[in-house]
């Protein structure tokens, strides 16, 4: 099992009821359910993409709009909020499809500037090379040997790095776990607010995106009709001409249709 990305487009309707649109919209393609198996495409899903700059980077003046769409909790309840400037979703009108790296470098400089508020209010944290240096000259120290999860634990139970690597905004860069084990690269990070965002931002992918009609287009081209059976369908998929690259083609939607970036397991 795998998981992906789906961008959801709905109706301005749906704004009455973003839930339920969603649920109707990807009905068809619930593989737990009685569909086709080859049009089973998720088993689970929740809305993400304002917390890891994976969503939409937000036209400037309207941040706080009550339109925008905002990442549900996490599996295991915690909120996952917006990075300020980023959202999962919302009307077309709202979202700022011209600058592509807009969304990441949003959320890479909320890390950043999260890092800083959090160094100002706990007390400095140890590196990571100074637990592999005390295992070194005692190998007693943490049970397991170096990297497992007594060495780990010690290292994530500081405070400043235990409230910078469980928050959202810190993208879970370099979180040490064992058996590969690294520091987040903001953490004893030399160069400056703009050469982290620079280097630590990244270009934005392809999404798969199901439009208002009914058509699950996958990022590599091939597309389901949410009302046939794959293998008898005689529909042809719409072949947008900004396509592949759902990025431009959820830009050309008409400014009322509302997107919503999900993750699916799948």
């Amino acid at each position: 099992m795998a998981g992906l990305t789906v961008t959801v487009c709905l109706p301005p309707e749906a704004a009455d009821d973003i839930d339920e649109a969603l649920t109707t919209a990807l009905a068809p393609f619930d593989q737990d359910s009685d569909n086709p198996v080859d049009r089973g495409m998720w088993d689970s899903r929740r809305i993400l993409g304002g917390s890891n700059g994976r969503g939409f980077a937000v036209v400037r003046g309207y941040e706080y709009d009550p339109r925008l769409i905002h990442d549900e909790p996490t599996y295991n309840g915690l909120p996952a909020p917006s990075a300020p400037g980023v959202c999962a979703g919302g009307p077309r009108a709202l979202l700022d499809f011209s600058r592509p790296q807009a969304a990441p470098e949003r959320v890479t400089a909320a890390g950043w500037d999260l890092w800083q508020q959090l160094s100002a209010v706990h007390l400095p944290a140890l590196p990571l090379s100074f637990f592999e240096e005390r295992w070194k000259k005692d190998q007693h120290a943490f049970p397991g040997g170096p990297w497992a999860n007594g060495m780990l634990a010690a290292y994530r139970a500081q405070p400043l790095i235990k409230a910078y690597i469980h928050h959202p905004w810190s993208l879970w860069l370099g979180y040490p776990d064992s058996p590969i084990s690294r520091e987040h690269p903001i953490i004893g990070f030399r160069g400056s607010r703009a050469d982290y965002i620079r280097e630590y931002s990244w270009v934005p992918h392809n999404t798969d995106v199901l439009t208002v009609d009914g058509w699950w287009r996958e990022s590599n081209g091939s597309a389901l009709h949410a009302y046939c059976h794959p293998k008898s369908c005689p529909h042809q998929p719409p072949r947008p001409t900004v396509w592949p690259g759902s990025e431009a083609y959820l830009s050309q939607q008409p400014h009322d249709t509302i997107l919503v970036r999900l993750h699916c397991h799948c």
